[in-house]
């Protein structure tokens, strides 16, 4: 396993096997993909909705991802009816 880790930490997408099947991979990752970012209650419930409506949606690394939902979630939403309504004299 020592190998394995080795041989990400240099780069390389380790794929692990058994009994002919993949079930594990090693990818390689900076320090900056740990990285933990706050998040209100608001967007937590906006990015389990977009979790589960994407099912199946994998990323090449860490990295691709956190882009990804950076530009997925920093898109303008619209605002609501109610709160226009609120706002209007």
């Amino acid at each position: 396993m020592g190998e394995l880790i080795e041989l990400a930490r240099q780069g390389e997408d380790v794929v692990i096997i058994k009994d002919s099947k993949p079930v594990a991979a090693l990818t390689p990752i900076e320090a900056s993909d740990l990285e933990l970012v706050r998040i209100t209650p608001a967007r937590e419930r906006r990015l389990k909705k977009w979790m589960e409506s994407q099912p199946g949606v994998t990323f090449p690394s860490a990295s691709a991802a956190v882009k990804d939902l950076q530009r997925e979630f920093s898109k303008k939403r619209p605002r609501s009816r109610a709160t226009k309504t609120l706002r209007q004299p």
